[in-house]
């Protein structure tokens, strides 16, 4: 008897938590609550990449302002200037 009371309780209280499951994943705000709790943890990635580039760019800008051969190695190199007189070897 205590068996058969235990199986019907068992069946009754997985049948509910199937139904608060499916409520659960088929309702649209639980869905946009999920899509933007991932979203949200993007923006805060991207945040945080922006602030890491940031403070490169900071970085580099004290180079640029304080170093005069970090300035002119730059200047070689991105923009290909040569100082008159002097012979550009290029190794392909």
């Amino acid at each position: 008897m205590d068996e058969k009371r235990f199986k019907k309780r068992f069946k009754i209280r997985y049948v509910i938590f199937l139904a608060v499951l499916l409520v659960l994943a088929f309702n649209e705000g639980n869905r946009t609550l999920v899509r933007r709790f991932f979203e949200q943890n993007k923006l805060k990635k991207d945040i945080e990449n922006a602030f890491n580039e940031n403070d490169l760019l900071k970085e580099r800008i004290c180079y640029l302002e304080n170093e005069p051969s970090y300035l002119e190695r730059m200047v070689r190199g991105e923009l290909k200037v040569t100082a008159p007189g002097e012979i550009e070897y290029r190794f392909s």
